[in-house]
């Protein structure tokens, strides 16, 4: 019957017409791509970029092969193009170390200021003066001794020698007295025989004779250790 005839022929019309629109679809796609490409390629040699490879599915762009000094600029320039959907990248995009200029490669750092000069601190020149940084270099190395001796410590030898090399350039008109002092029941003998010792080494050490001389003092009745010691005074002549 005619009916049927019509009937069997219209799934083969449709597919036929399914198909024809799927070549349609395909040749257009296929039109689009290229001309994405070809947009492509001229984008990346404006801004100097290579290296690389763009592919296109429809208007989405993928990237790859691309240096990592280069990736930005590569996808950036992709991205500008008029139709381009989406822009991903594949590999090692990790930036270089260090700014990058505008042609991409890495520029050296910023050269580091110079150092600067170490603090200068004025010598004194008075009798205040000397007595401040006197009492600076004692509170920081106090001059100390064994127990029951004349022999210094090793902290107390280093703080000797730092009053020496203070004093070596002490106007004429100042003078240093030099008290030694024992613990609370010590011989009060060996408190004299400390300030002697002291005054030895600073004069072996370039202090003028007559401007170091030594005393002693009562015993200390401050805490074990406290008493081990020395103290330096400047007094004008």
């Amino acid at each position: 019957m005619p009916g049927t005839r019509w009937s069997r022929l219209l799934p083969t019309a449709l597919l036929v017409t399914l198909a024809l629109t799927a070549i349609t679809v395909w040749s257009a796609s296929d039109d689009i791509e290229a001309e994405l490409a070809a947009r492509a390629k001229n984008a990346l040699a404006d801004v100097g970029v290579s290296g690389g490879q763009v592919s296109f599915s429809g208007r989405d762009a993928s990237l790859t092969g691309f240096p990592p000094d280069k990736a930005a600029q590569a996808m950036d320039a992709i991205q500008r193009i008029d139709g381009v959907r989406t822009v991903e990248i594949s590999g090692d995009t990790a930036p270089p170390a260090g700014p990058v200029t505008t042609s991409g490669e890495p520029s050296a750092p910023p050269p580091s200021p110079p150092p600067s000069p170490p603090p200068t601190s004025a010598k004194p020149t008075d009798k205040a003066g000397f007595q401040a940084e006197i009492d600076r270099l004692l509170a920081a190395t106090p001059i100390t001794f064994e127990p029951d001796t004349t022999e210094l410590t090793a902290d107390g030898e280093r703080g000797a020698l730092e009053i020496a090399k203070l004093l070596t350039d002490a106007p004429r008109e100042l003078r240093f007295r030099i008290t030694g002092s024992v613990a609370t029941g010590s011989d009060r003998k060996l408190a004299l025989n400390r300030a002697l010792a002291v005054e030895r080494l600073l004069e072996r050490n370039g202090v003028k004779r007559d401007q170091a001389y030594s005393t002693q003092r009562k015993n200390s009745d401050g805490a074990s250790g406290e008493g081990r010691r020395v103290d330096i005074t400047a007094e004008q002549r």
